[in-house]
């Protein structure tokens, strides 16, 4: 993946993030009216960052992760961000494999409630990888 890529890819999270603030403080009830539409922007934030991460930890000459979870944690480990951020990240990932694969039943309040700490989350990514 080139630099101008990732840049792009930096651009859609922006882009997605646009998408999503007006969510920020939404009631439960208008949160699930509009859940599927929330379910695709957090999964399409963690897929670009994921992507990202993916293709720098690769490019250091580390060892490729097997999982969207390892890949943030290694990204903290290694410097590419913060320890806090991947951390953060890492329990979004989970929440991916969730709303994409349906391993678990969803808790949609847990995902309404988890839409600040998104937004907070991949902004601060993106502000570190800029």
């Amino acid at each position: 993946m080139s630099p101008e890529v990732v840049i792009r890819k930096l651009s859609f999270i922006t882009t997605y993030l646009k998408d999503i603030k007006p969510y920020e403080a939404i009631s439960f009830e208008e949160f699930m009216r509009k859940h599927y539409e929330i379910e695709r922007l957090i999964e399409l934030l963690l897929i670009s960052a994921s992507d990202i991460i993916f293709h720098l930890i690769a490019a250091r000459g580390e060892p490729v992760s097997t999982s969207y979870r390892a890949a943030f944690l290694r990204a903290g480990e290694t410097g590419i961000i913060s320890r806090e951020l991947s951390n953060n990240l890492a329990l979004g990932a989970g929440l991916r494999n969730i709303l994409v694969h349906e391993y678990a039943e969803i808790d949609y309040e847990l995902l309404h409630k988890s839409i600040p700490a998104a937004i907070r989350d991949f902004t601060a990514f993106v502000k570190e990888l800029s």
